[in-house]
């Protein structure tokens, strides 16, 4: 996957759209600049932030890896990806084993899965999540570990 990752944080300042206006407004061209996409990740002075693409989480889920405290970042990074994108576990079903695994992926990506905004965050330069870690159970045994037996509405009276 390594290369095949771009990251374009910033609209170009040279162009609209990826179309550079030429001086009488007649002829426009592929601004060359950013290649006729619109966004760089080179902005050569004040630019603005691009907005954030669709697959990108919104927020920093409260057990993201990217937030002070968390396993990951407590093992200096090893399980961090370095040039690849990170995915959010939100909505992906947990293995047997207790693991994040996607249905099914395409050229090793999870499908389905959204990029982690806190990986977003780090690889665009903006402000990693303020609030620490904070575990959030998923399975059912640790949730009855954390928090008791969740028992049926009127099942307090009821002999089983």
């Amino acid at each position: 996957m390594s290369g095949d990752l771009s990251i374009w944080p910033w609209k170009c300042p040279l162009c609209v759209g990826g179309i550079a206006p030429s001086e009488g407004g007649q002829d426009r061209e592929r601004c060359l600049h950013c290649s006729g996409s619109g966004l760089t990740d080179d902005p050569c002075g004040e630019a603005e932030r691009a907005p954030r693409p669709p697959g990108v989480m919104r927020a920093p889920c409260a057990d993201c890896a990217f937030r002070r405290g968390s396993p990951e970042l407590e093992n200096q990074g090893v399980q961090l990806p370095d040039d690849e994108p990170f995915f959010c576990h939100q909505g992906l079903p947990v293995s047997a084993f207790g693991a994040y695994t996607p249905v099914a992926t395409f050229r090793g990506l999870p499908l389905g899965a959204m990029v982690c905004a806190g990986w977003w965050a780090l690889k665009t330069g903006e402000d990693l999540p303020a609030k620490p870690y904070r575990e959030v159970p998923i399975t059912e045994d640790q949730v009855e570990e954390r928090w008791g037996r969740n028992k049926p509405d009127g099942a307090e009276g009821i002999a089983q």
